[in-house]
């Protein structure tokens, strides 16, 4: 059975426990140090392998121009960049930075997937 509007109104209202607010930490006293995971993206990178496990390296044919794409790259582009540079200096490489990919000029599959065989351990 539904209470009355009367009744409604008679009942004892118990009061509610305070309960203390809280106080955020001004924003100007909040280094970047401080941050969790502030280190990501600064001269290093990450490289997610394809469902097959094998490395997102693809040579790619347009006309008579071939070039080797390296995708999903997350984190510092121009650090994977100087590292390619370092292990293979004759390498042409540009860079989509939006994108999160490198074109290397030749086909040169075989080198980055032997070389990060070697130096990327996941």
């Amino acid at each position: 059975m539904r209470p009355t509007p009367t009744a409604l109104a008679l009942r004892v209202k118990l009061p509610k426990p305070e309960l203390p607010r809280y106080v955020f930490q001004d924003l100007s006293s909040v280094s970047y140090r401080d941050l969790p995971n502030n280190g990501f993206g600064i001269n290093n990178y990450y490289i997610t392998k394809t469902k097959f496990h094998h490395w997102p390296v693809y040579k790619k044919i347009q006309n008579t121009k071939i070039t080797t794409e390296i995708k999903r790259i997350q984190g510092d582009l121009h650090k994977l960049k100087q590292d390619l540079l370092d292990a293979y200096p004759h390498f042409e490489i540009n860079m989509n930075q939006s994108a999160g990919i490198l074109n290397i000029k030749g086909d040169v599959t075989k080198e980055v997937n032997e070389l990060f065989d070697r130096q990327i351990h996941l």
